[in-house]
């Protein structure tokens, strides 16, 4: 008698590399598994790109991405379309920050960079800190990253030269707020260049500014009933507020002031006034109704319209 072991669909397998479950499975989106699966099971063969998007089902810019997603994290390697495992450990390739001025920094952050996707998976394979980097952002996010995204963080840190540990707080910052997009994330490192962000402790005490200045901004929105966003020049007398660190009830005091003189809420008249307190160390709303001279001022028969001017050109001078 003769015996043959039938195992039905297991008698046609293939090996998965035992990182993509213990390590990326979490992370992984369905189509890079869709894509790591056609590899895995069709390795030996030639195909375009196109063959993998059709067999795995996916379009192919999606299968391109998921190509990246594996080789970024060390479970391929792409030499010329030659896709292979990973045979040790990744060639290193260094990054060099380009050192320049704001004007150059803020040009690069206001340009449309576009890093070739190889190089982006390069970087990552071979720089531990911007990998680092991707990956805090793709645990906060609670999935991969998107071309997009690696892309503003390859600007942030290899064009204008963003230490990455700095980098890494930025990101956190951006997700604290609930607004990782690349857009927003090169607003925040614009104005951290701007400050001269450039270690650990001057990014903590910016953040402290700018977390207080956005809570800020809340309050007086609603304080305010207003139904559009702050202006730009309403917005740097804010933040001009948050820096000083001016408590709410005198931000308060200051509001009612501004209407008994002017009818109307002029954010100049505001900041004059608590500019004014500020350097009379004025800190509390009972120090401020004690105030006389800046009580006489205001009920003065000046003209309104030309005070609120002056009080904003020196607002601008003091920038």
């Amino acid at each position: 008698m003769e015996y043959k072991l039938n195992l039905g669909v297991w008698n046609s397998v293939f090996a998965v590399p035992a990182c993509v479950v213990d390590e990326h499975l979490k992370i992984a989106g369905g189509d890079h598994i869709k894509v790591l699966l056609f590899l895995l099971r069709n390795s030996g063969r030639d195909f375009s790109l196109n063959d993998i998007s059709k067999g795995a089902g996916v379009t192919p810019d999606t299968a391109e991405e998921a190509l990246i997603f594996w080789e970024e994290r060390g479970v391929i390697v792409n030499n010329g379309g030659i896709i292979a495992p990973v045979q040790g450990e990744a060639a290193a390739v260094p990054t060099q920050p380009v050192a320049g001025s704001k004007a150059v920094a803020r040009a690069k952050l206001t340009s449309d960079i576009q890093f070739p996707p190889v190089e982006i998976a390069r970087t990552v394979n071979g720089d531990d800190a911007f990998r680092c980097l991707c990956t805090t952002f793709e645990r906060l996010a609670g999935r991969p990253t998107k071309h997009s995204e690696r892309n503003t963080l390859m600007v942030i840190t290899d064009e204008i030269g963003l230490p990455s540990e700095v980098a890494l707080m930025l990101v956190e910052y951006c997700f604290s707020m609930d607004k990782a997009t690349p857009a927003y994330m090169k607003s925040v490192a614009l104005d951290w260049v701007e400050c001269g962000i450039d270690n650990i402790v001057k990014a903590e005490e910016r953040i402290t500014v700018l977390s207080m200045r956005n809570t800020l901004e809340g309050k007086l929105r609603s304080k305010f009933r207003m139904t559009s966003a702050f202006s730009k020049k309403q917005k740097e007398i804010i933040a001009g507020w948050a820096e000083m660190d001016i408590c709410e009830e005198l931000i308060d005091e200051a509001y009612e002031k501004t209407l008994n003189a002017t009818g109307k809420l002029s954010f100049p008249y505001m900041d004059s006034i608590l500019r004014s307190w500020k350097e009379k160390g004025i800190s509390s709303p009972e120090q401020a109704q004690q105030d006389k001279p800046a009580q006489t001022v205001m009920e003065s028969s000046f003209d309104i319209n030309a005070l609120e001017q002056s009080s904003y050109e020196r607002y601008r001078k003091k920038e």
